[in-house]
Parts: C-alpha cells; sequence; structure tokens
C-alpha cells in the first residue's frame, strides 16, 4: 500500500468530515499510483459508510487499481437478492463495468432506462466496458422508442455501438437538433464511440451554438472533453480552427464571421480547457488520454507571433467582439490557472529524466 493512501485512510479516520476536494486530491494520486491492495484497503473504508458522498470519492481508485477478485468481493457486499443494495450508491454500476465484472449485466441492462438519472448513467457506464452481444434487440428496441425525443435516458445512446455501426451517426447528430441539452452528453458519447472516423462531427458539433457545449450547468462540456481524445481530436486543431475563422484585422460584410459563434467557440474552448486543468481521469477504461502540454497550449492561446500586432486568442476576442466582452475576463482568469500548471508541468517533466 503506498504512503498516500495511508494518509487518506489516516484522514478520514481522524476527521470523518475532510473537505471532498482533498480527498479528491488523494484519490488521484492513489488511481495513478496506487494497486490493488490500496484498492481493497478504500473499499473497506468505503463499505463502512457507503451512503457518504465523501466515502463514495473513494470509489474511483478503487475501481483503477482494483482485479477481479475484489470486484467479486464488492458485488458480494453491494447486492442483495440480485439488485443494488438501498445503501449502496449506483456508482458501483459503473465500478464493476470498468473492472470487467460481467455477473450483474442482467441488472444494469435493466437499469439503463429506469427513471433515475444516476442509475440509468451508471448502468450505461458500466456496460460500455462489457460484452452486451446479448441485449442487441432491447437496446436497439428502447433506442427507436425515445429516437428523436427531447427528453430521454440520456446516456442510452451511448450504447449505440452495441447494436449498430457508424452508419447510425447521422441519426444521432440530427437527434442533437431536438434533443433537449440537459440530454447532450450521451449523444456526443455515443458518436465518439465510433473512434476517430468521428474526429470531423466532434469538431462541429463542439462549434455548433445550438449544442450549448458552453453550459456548464448541463455537465455537457465535461462529457465533450472527454469525447475528444475518443476520436483523436485535439486543442491545437480547435485553436487553429477557431483563428482561421477569426483573422487578425477581422473580416469585414459578408466575410465577417458572426458574433454569436464567435462567443460561443471561444467560451467552448475555455471551459474544454478548464476542464483538462482539473486532470479528472477518463470514466471510460480504454479511452485514450489527451497528452497535449499545457505549455504548448499556453503559447497557441496568449502568445503573440510578432511584436506589432496581438493575435493571441484574447487579441481576437478584443478585435471582434469588443475589449470588455466577459470573454476577456474569462481568458485572463484562464491565463493565470495555466501558469500555475505550466510549473507544476515543467517539474514532472524534470522528475521523469
Amino acid at each position: 500500500m503506498i504512503q498516500t493512501t495511508k494518509e487518506l485512510i489516516h484522514r478520514l479516520e481522524a476527521d470523518p468530515r475532510t473537505d471532498s476536494a482533498i480527498i479528491t486530491a488523494y484519490c488521484r494520486i492513489i488511481s495513478i499510483y496506487g494497486d490493488d491492495e490500496d484498492a481493497r484497503a478504500l473499499f473497506r473504508v468505503f463499505a463502512e459508510d457507503p451512503s457518504d458522498y465523501r466515502r463514495v470519492l473513494l470509489l474511483d481508485p478503487v475501481m483503477r487499481c482494483g482485479g477481479l477478485e475484489l470486484a467479486e468481493d464488492i458485488a458480494r457486499v453491494s447486492f442483495d437478492q440480485g439488485s443494488l443494495r438501498e445503501d449502496m450508491p449506483s456508482d458501483i454500476l459503473h465500478v464493476l463495468g470498468y473492472m470487467g465484472y460481467e455477473k450483474y449485466m442482467d441488472y444494469m441492462a435493466a437499469c439503463v432506462c429506469e427513471d433515475d438519472w444516476d442509475l440509468s448513467k451508471d448502468a450505461c457506464l458500466g456496460l460500455l466496458h462489457l460484452p452486451c452481444q446479448a441485449y442487441r434487440e432491447r437496446f436497439e428496441s428502447e433506442w427507436n422508442k425515445v429516437a428523436g425525443q427531447p427528453l430521454f435516458p440520456e446516456f442510452l445512446p451511448a450504447l449505440s455501438y452495441t447494436f449498430a455501426d457508424e452508419r447510425i451517426v447521422p441519426k444521432l447528430m440530427s437527434w442533437g437538433k431536438t434533443a433537449s441539452t440537459d440530454c447532450n452528453a450521451g449523444l456526443l458519447l455515443g458518436i465518439s464511440m465510433f473512434g476517430p472516423s468521428q474526429k470531423e462531427r466532434v469538431r462541429q458539433i463542439l462549434m455548433d451554438p445550438f449544442w450549448e457545449l458552453n453550459s456548464t450547468g448541463t455537465g455537457s462540456h465535461w462529457w465533450a472533453y472527454m469525447c475528444m481524445p475518443m476520436t483523436g481530436l485535439t486543442f491545437a486543431e480547435i485553436i487553429a480552427d477557431l483563428k482561421n475563422r477569426t483573422p487578425v484585422g477581422g473580416g469585414t460584410g459578408d466575410h465577417r464571421p458572426d458574433e454569436i459563434w464567435i462567443g460561443h467557440g471561444y467560451h467552448v474552448l475555455h471551459d474544454l480547457i478548464e476542464v483538462k486543468l482539473a486532470g479528472d481521469p477518463h470514466p471510460i477504461k480504454y479511452a485514450p488520454q489527451n497528452t497535449e502540454k499545457m505549455i504548448d497550449l499556453y503559447r497557441d492561446l496568449f502568445q503573440w507571433s510578432s511584436s506589432h500586432e496581438d493575435d493571441s486568442v484574447p487579441g481576437r476576442i478584443s478585435a471582434y467582439l469588443g475589449y470588455d466582452h466577459p470573454l476577456i475576463d474569462q481568458y485572463a482568469g484562464l491565463r493565470m490557472k495555466m501558469e500555475m500548471a505550466l510549473q507544476k508541468e515543467l517539474e514532472m517533466d524534470l522528475m521523469r529524466k
């Protein structure tokens, strides 16, 4: 067991009300450097009070560090007569799926369309890691019942790849035009499940104001970031695209970009980079990671290409939307966060050498 795990357990024993931000910071490190022993120790602490939201945070390193034997133990503690115990959070379904545990797939499949957002979401995320051939007709039937509707089990579309090939993607794109923005995450995840062939479509979605992926209230921006590496879409490509559409000096007349589009695009970029800064681990085990260096993104966002004209992202925002636009302050705050991240990144690079 690594020292970080020991310290976290000691903190929770000394102060059960330890702030969730502190617990999350410990869990991130344990997820990277821990192993099955750490996962077992944390699950024991979680199981002491599974209804405490602070202890639910421990499940993230549990699922990332634990093996199938631990998954068996988790299932034995968490289920009663084939159903999740009432005091157990639905996160357990995501955990078991991530760990490759198949025993309760029937239960997960039954939960996909339950009128419980968390239960449905975690069931879908768990199933994304498991062989779902036996459920193809069931998922396709449920998909057909709600396709095109504004409200639906949000993550059901993520299971599209289990019963269809990428020819279903245009239907998911079209569905996004009628879906509530509260349900965008599952559609976007469903598209990204088909991989790099959907990179351009995901880029189009990010830049389309209709999808409202700059709305942090729905959490869709978080899922948008998680979908980027699944299709190979990079920040460098997004930034280059935005700069090409907002040339220095600005356009005139019919050649001047729409201000709503400009504001939306740079707002989405800001929010996506903030998610990268947060460092949240990916909910899908087999998803690639975004490995772009913060120093490169900082240069692309804020560095002038010459001393004569401000062609940085804030400079372009000011030129097109005005120096007092709210995005100017948002990017100033982002710049400070990225400067702190730069130092940490350089330090980590030095330690690896």
